[in-house]
């Protein structure tokens, strides 16, 4: 019965066990594979959204300066208008 699980015990590991263990290392393999490529698509992510916060505030800034550019020649006419109103 011994030389019956040794010969079984033998045969596991002498044909299952490379397999187990060359399965083991591509699945290792694989795992750093998906941190490298996670660990880049983050970066790419964080530079893609400063770029965009950049982007965004430079819009806002444009924006902020065509309404003071627009707005002050209002403001000026509103002043004329009320000036000659109070005067009448």
């Amino acid at each position: 019965m011994s030389d019956v699980i040794t010969g079984l015990r033998q045969v596991i590991q002498d044909l299952v066990a490379p397999d187990l263990k060359a399965l083991q290392a591509k699945q290792d393999a694989t795992a750093r594979q998906m941190e490298i490529q996670h660990d880049a698509l983050m970066k790419n992510m964080e530079a893609f959204r400063a770029e965009m916060r950049s982007e965004f505030a430079a819009l806002r800034a444009n924006n902020q300066l065509e309404v003071m550019r627009q707005v002050s020649p209002i403001s000026e006419r509103l002043s004329i208008v009320e000036e000659r109103r109070s005067s009448r």
